[in-house]
């Protein structure tokens, strides 16, 4: 097998890829005590947590120095950082970088903070059955957060990424200091009462330090929360953080990119999910399809013997009838010439010229009329005398009565 020989460089370089690819390494949170502070005059801060049997290197850079500034830190202070491991080639150094930082243990905002959660869990504002559910498919989605910053930004992009058909709305609020409680209520209500109707609402802000956040756990932002009839989403801070808000809203997610993923559908999945249903609808309806076929086939071939049976003794019967219509027409057809032979018969014995041939004549007057009557003869009249072959006219010159 061949052996390969790396530089130290090649092998750090490699090690800092394995590490700062790794996806587990990109987002955590350690817990642990602050030491050996160092605060450079970059603006960076280098430190380290530990806990009783080992410790970690950390930074700071300057851009979120003032997280762990404002905590007036001190060694020994129990911390939770949160951000992603890297590798320092050049020293072959495992380093944590670190984005946010969290006090930990109770001061005296805890205390108020345990007290109000326990008044109001006990008066029922956390109930389950309280709980508005969130749509599958919202159109119009609000947002309550400072209108610039990483909070905003990560909401938004998520959305958009994964149900570009949503309308989203910004009531751009204060979410930090002393006026921040009124103005994030005042904006809640807003929302709820918009001339838009929206079908869900995200409240929140990024990560910060326990007071940055304080504005949330304020009685004016919850009794809007808990007032709302919209579903309302509390996304403050990151996963570790927690404030009564999260309690009272609807649904409570980790972090604002999370709050953007579950009030909307993966519009991927969606194509995914409809995509089977149509394979599935089509597999259905091309059986009921071959089914009908199969059916309408042997219902024809039913029909079919059906209709050559039914013409055949159609056929029949119309032979047989035509057979006795030809017989009563031949019937008929004697009767009426016997009859009108008999009429013939009669009409001939009737002709009034029939006895012309055994020699009789006829009378007529000057205007061809037959002469039936005595009365109709009078003296030098014109007669027209008719017989079989002759016609004679003639003038009358007597008239006796014949005895």
């Amino acid at each position: 097998m061949e052996s390969f020989i790396f530089t130290v460089q090649e092998i750090n370089t490699l090690l800092k890829k394995s590490i700062e690819n790794e996806e587990y390494f990109k987002n955590i949170y350690v817990i642990g005590e602050l030491s050996n502070l160092t605060l450079n005059k970059s603006g960076h801060i280098y430190f380290s947590i530990k806990d009783e049997k080992a410790a970690i290197s950390c930074m700071i850079w300057k851009d979120n120095g003032n997280k762990l500034i404002n905590l007036n830190p001190k060694e020994g202070m129990k911390i939770t950082c949160s951000g992603r491991i890297t590798y320092y080639v050049p020293t072959g150094k495992i380093n944590f970088e670190v984005r946010d930082v969290k006090l930990e243990g109770k001061g005296e905002l805890q205390e108020i903070f345990d007290q109000r959660k326990n008044e109001l869990e006990k008066a029922g504002w956390f109930d389950r059955s309280l709980k508005k559910p969130i749509p599958r498919f919202p159109k119009n989605i609000g947002i309550v957060t400072a209108p610039t910053g990483a909070a905003i930004r990560d909401i938004v992009t998520t959305i958009k990424r994964r149900y570009p058909l949503v309308n989203i709305f910004l009531f751009p609020s204060q979410v930090q200091g002393e006026q921040a409680q009124f103005d994030i209520s005042k904006k809640i209500k807003q929302a709820d009462s918009f001339v838009t109707k929206l079908d869900l609402l995200i409240v929140g802000r990024g990560g910060g330090s326990y007071e940055d956040l304080w504005s949330f756990n304020e009685m004016p932002v919850l009794q809007a929360i808990k007032d709302a009839n919209i579903p309302i989403i509390s996304a403050v801070g990151h996963e570790p953080d927690t404030t009564l808000a999260d309690y009272v809203a609807d649904f409570r997610a980790a972090t604002p990119t999370a709050a953007g993923e579950i009030s909307t559908p993966d519009i991927l999945e969606l194509k995914r999910e409809l995509s089977y249903y149509y394979s599935q609808y089509k597999k259905e309806l091309q059986k009921i399809y071959e089914y009908n076929q199969k059916q309408i086939n042997t219902n024809q071939e039913k029909i079919l013997n059906t209709t050559f049976n039914h013409i055949k003794l159609e056929t029949t019967k119309l032979e047989s009838l035509k057979e006795h219509f030809i017989k009563q027409i031949k019937n008929f057809y004697l009767f009426e010439q016997n009859n009108l032979k008999t009429y013939f018969e009669k009409f001939e014995l009737l002709n009034p010229k029939k006895p012309l041939e055994k020699g009789y004549a006829l009378l007529k007057n000057k205007n061809g009329q037959i002469i039936n009557s005595n009365n109709d003869f009078k003296l030098n009249d014109e007669i027209e005398i008719v017989l079989k072959k002759l016609l004679i006219t003639s003038e009358i010159k007597d008239i006796k009565e014949n005895k």
